[in-house]
């Protein structure tokens, strides 16, 4: 009988910082959008110069962008422990039981929707507000899917991960990939707005 060849431990510093990386990637899109949609939208034209406050945002912007790319990578990491790393091993153990093509994809979905109720459950357990599940049915829905529909592209990163690291023997680089491609795209877009307003500035002035 062919013995079965030991996997490595979903919690193994490489897969945590990919399922780490997928988040801040996906806050990384989500923010990005909703500047995009903000900017889109069309505001009154004002003929008031801006305080020295507000012209000085983009400065402050640039100075504690670090910081708050650190915070968040620190969030996502406690996020990524606590959601993607369990739905990862629980649809690992799925699809190792029913092998098949798309038994991974479909195992990650019903994992993440398991961890996601689990999650939700809890943080209205914690946060004192258990009835909300009763008086407002449709809220705790539109929760559910929020973080299901997060955790499942984390992990599906996760597991390719894994996948790539038991196969090539190059854990880091997808992590790496990701991390410091969400966490380095902001700052090339605030520096990219920050020079589009100072060019913009110097050519009407």
């Amino acid at each position: 009988m062919k013995q079965e060849t030991p996997r490595r431990s979903l919690w193994a510093p490489s897969t945590l910082a990919t399922a780490t990386g997928a988040l801040v990637a996906e806050a990384a899109v989500a923010a990005l959008a909703s500047f995009l949609r903000a900017s889109a939208q069309p505001t009154a034209p004002t003929t008031d110069k801006l305080s020295p406050s507000e012209d000085d945002s983009g400065v402050f912007g640039i100075v504690f962008l670090p910081f708050f790319l650190a915070a968040g990578t620190l969030v996502a990491a406690v996020l990524a422990a606590a959601l993607v790393v369990p739905a990862a091993v629980l649809a690992r153990r799925t699809a190792s039981r029913r092998p098949g093509r798309w038994v991974p994809a479909v195992s990650a979905t019903a994992a993440a929707a398991a961890v996601a109720a689990a999650a939700v459950l809890a943080a209205l357990v914690l946060s004192g507000h258990p009835g909300a599940l009763v008086a407002h049915p449709a809220a705790c829905l539109y929760w559910w899917l929020g973080v299901a529909a997060a955790i499942v592209p984390a992990a599906l990163l996760t597991l390719v991960a894994d996948r790539r690291a038991a196969t090539a023997g190059k854990p880091w680089r997808l992590p790496l990939w990701l991390l410091g491609g969400s966490c380095l795209g902001p700052v090339a877009g605030l520096l990219l707005v920050v020079a589009g307003v100072l060019a913009h500035h110097a050519v009407t002035d």
